[in-house]
């Protein structure tokens, strides 16, 4: 009941303290001139005074410092197995770094014969963007078998391990400073 009360009392003090409007005659001859409407045009060199405050180039590439959120991927990656024919498997993308799986081959005993096997050699990772990143391939339940940094463009190659199947990939955008990154 006291809220009631105390709205009714707040609507009144409102409705005392709004001035009353133009009379209907004053306010149409003001908004009347439909041509006026139309030949107002904001001009940014005639109306400073309505302008905010202008960005500096300067404070712009500051501001890009500023961003210290990395961004972090990752993504469980199968390693491809051991065929008879050499097969090229497609390259892999994570956040704008690639992974290629690197073939080679080797013999092996297939009975009385000796066969020509391809299987997974080497891992090239290449940093396509523009800002440096930190590449982590694990696997699981072991340490790290990789940490690699690439600077922008750059790729490193990295032993791919024996008698795994998959491994994680992890990417880490860590911005350097300076041109050497």
């Amino acid at each position: 009941m006291r809220v009631f009360v105390a709205l009714a009392f707040a609507c009144g003090a409102l409705a005392a303290a709004v001035q009353p409007l133009e009379a209907a005659a004053e306010a149409h001859d003001i908004l009347s001139a439909e041509s006026d409407l139309q030949d107002a045009i904001f001009d940014i060199d005639t109306a400073p005074e309505m302008t905010g405050p202008e960005a500096r180039p300067e404070d712009l590439e500051e501001a890009s410092v500023l961003d210290k959120r990395a961004r972090q991927f990752s993504k469980t990656i199968a390693l491809p197995q051991s065929t008879n024919v050499k097969v090229n498997p497609p390259p892999i993308y994570l956040d704008e770094v690639r992974v290629e799986f690197l073939m080679a081959q080797k013999q092996v005993n297939m009975g009385k014969d000796m066969v020509t096997q391809w299987y997974c050699k080497s891992l090239r990772f290449t940093n396509g963007g523009k800002v440096r990143r930190r590449v982590i391939a694990r696997v699981h339940g072991r340490s790290a078998m990789a940490i690699v940094f690439l600077p922008t463009r750059a790729y490193k190659v990295v032993e791919a391990p024996q008698n795994v199947s998959e491994f994680i990939m992890e990417v880490i955008s860590v911005p350097g400073k300076g041109r050497g990154q």
